[in-house]
């Protein structure tokens, strides 16, 4: 326990899922969390969970596209808890599937913005804090769709993880010389609510499995 003591982080798309957990994992574990995602009342549920715990949170509600929001989010946990050292820059979205052809333009450009825009975004505000600490530690959630494997109908998503790879290699490049390490997860088959929409099929299941 308190592996993470004394450090302040941020974690977005913390309303369900893997952001969820990791909010939980990260504050039992010493850290004060500043937690974002779009629904409000989800973020306060889990603050309670954390407070009633005896953990330190924040709570600010966004849209991750919103480079407003990546800098309000640093700026929450600078104010409230001094800097930052975690970012577990983490929101998503599957966006539309289907044919390649038949996905719209505007829906490609949505989920490019929620998935790699957004990590940008977040990146672009996290690492000049953690500079300020002497170092600190950068995650990114891919996946292994786009990565490991190619998975029909999901064009957009797999362009936007894989994106994501990149970005992480770069940061990764250019920040280690400052202390920050910069890592992606890259989940495979995980019982979430974003999961589900996927595999909403016995036979799906079966082939996440």
């Amino acid at each position: 326990m308190n592996q993470l003591a004394n450090k302040v982080a941020i974690i977005t798309g913390a309303s369900s899922g893997i952001g969820y957990e990791t909010a939980k994992l990260f504050a039992a574990e010493g850290a004060a969390v500043v937690i974002g995602a779009r629904r409000q009342a989800e973020l306060e549920a889990l603050a309670a969970e954390i407070d009633l715990a005896g953990g330190q949170v924040r709570v600010l509600a966004g849209d991750v596209r919103d480079e407003s929001y990546a800098r309000a989010l640093v700026g929450v946990a600078t104010d409230a808890f001094g800097g930052l050292d975690i970012a577990f820059n983490n929101a998503g979205e599957l966006g539309e599937l289907g044919d390649t052809p038949s996905i719209s333009v505007s829906s490609w450009t949505h989920t490019l913005e929620t998935n790699l825009t957004s990590a940008f975004l977040g990146a672009h505000y996290q690492l000049p804090a953690m500079q300020k600490r002497g170092g600190g530690s950068l995650i990114f959630t891919s996946s292994f769709v786009g990565n490991t494997v190619g998975m029909a109908g999901m064009a957009a998503y797999a362009a936007s993880k894989a994106g994501v790879v990149g970005l992480m290699k770069a940061l990764a490049v250019e920040f280690g010389p400052s202390r920050i390490r910069v890592n992606a997860l890259l989940p495979g088959g995980t019982e979430t609510d974003m999961a589900r929409r996927f595999a909403d099929t016995p036979e799906a299941m079966d082939f996440m499995r």
